[in-house]
């Protein structure tokens, strides 16, 4: 059974620690960063995953209420203009631990955070996420999971940089 967590001082360690494949370095950033963004974006909610007992994964996420405009982290611009009038959930990361790939747990992780996040946020029409367009991993991944392309690319600020931009294709499930 998947579940999710809040990250405390009795797992920050071992959530820090979860690690990717090295052929997906590059395509999010790491779990220690995410953490630090969440202390200073005070929206952004981080989670541990657990399948069972097991820590198997992080996410990343924020409500966005239709109409509130907020200060966004670094390069992300502002999506709460794309909401098309509804509340909905950003799915900043997801991300599991090298050694629960190729197990039907991203697809489930994906499947449960829906309906963890439906049962947190009730008024939420949709969630929405994005990744890079040479991530066909995530994208196959997102695709089997209900994820459908919107078509928008978005242009957001590589963190860390003043002028490096990433394209980034949107996705959306909707309720």
């Amino acid at each position: 059974m998947i579940r999710f967590e809040k990250v405390t001082p009795s797992n920050f360690e071992d959530v820090i620690n979860l690690k990717m494949k090295d052929s997906q370095i590059g395509f999010m950033e790491n779990n220690l960063y995410s953490l630090a963004e969440a202390k200073v974006f005070d929206y952004l909610e981080p989670r541990a995953i657990y399948y069972d007992q097991e820590l198997i994964g992080f996410m990343l996420y924020y409500f966005q209420p239709n109409g509130v405009v907020r200060e966004m982290g670094p390069g992300e611009g502002v999506h709460e203009i794309h909401s098309d009038g509804m509340d909905y959930v950003y799915f900043k990361r997801l991300m599991l631990d090298q050694r629960f790939q190729g197990r039907g747990l991203g697809k489930a992780s994906l499947e449960e955070a829906g309906k963890f996040f439906k049962a947190e946020y009730p008024s939420i029409g949709f969630i929405e996420l994005m990744h890079y367009m040479d991530n066909e991993t995530g994208a196959s991944l997102y695709e089997f999971a209900g994820y459908k392309s919107t078509g928008e690319v978005r242009r957001t600020l590589r963190p860390g940089t003043e002028n490096e931009y990433d394209e980034e294709l949107v996705r959306r499930k909707f309720y």
